[in-house]
């Protein structure tokens, strides 16, 4: 099944006729899912995190992006109610945090981290290098 993507009613016509022409001999997986985030929405993260990452500091020192973009999601989590794994660290050195990664947001989800990251840095006085040409709509 091809991906098809559902914005209006000649594609859900479009979908139901694709549907109603499969063959039912064998079964088949149909998922339905939101929209992966956008192009836009990942330089916009990448741009955020970057300066963050130049202009704080956090537990006395700087973090480069990778750092910063694995302490913001694993807040942003927290806040939003879900939790990051805490897991025991298989050399039994301390624990890992495993946490949603930000290529496998839907755009409301990367949006919403956008938004807290936005916030986040607005607390911290981050100057930020790009300017919104999207008015907040990520």
């Amino acid at each position: 099944m091809p991906d098809l993507m559902l914005r209006n009613e000649t594609d859900r016509a479009r979908l139901i006729g694709y549907l109603a022409g499969m063959p039912l001999e064998k079964p088949q997986k149909v998922v339905i899912k939101d929209l992966d985030r956008s192009t836009e929405q990942n330089k916009k993260l990448h741009a955020c995190l970057s300066d963050i990452a130049r202009q704080v500091e956090h537990a006395g020192k700087k973090w480069d992006v990778l750092i910063w973009k694995r302490l913001l999601t694993a807040a942003w989590l927290r806040e939003a109610g879900e939790q990051p794994q805490l897991i025991p660290a298989v050399d039994g050195n301390g624990f890992d945090v495993v946490y949603e990664r930000t290529s496998q947001l839907t755009v409301r989800q990367c949006a919403s981290l956008l938004e807290w990251i936005q916030a986040f840095g607005a607390e911290h006085q981050v100057r930020w290098s790009q300017k919104d040409l999207w008015e907040g709509r990520y």
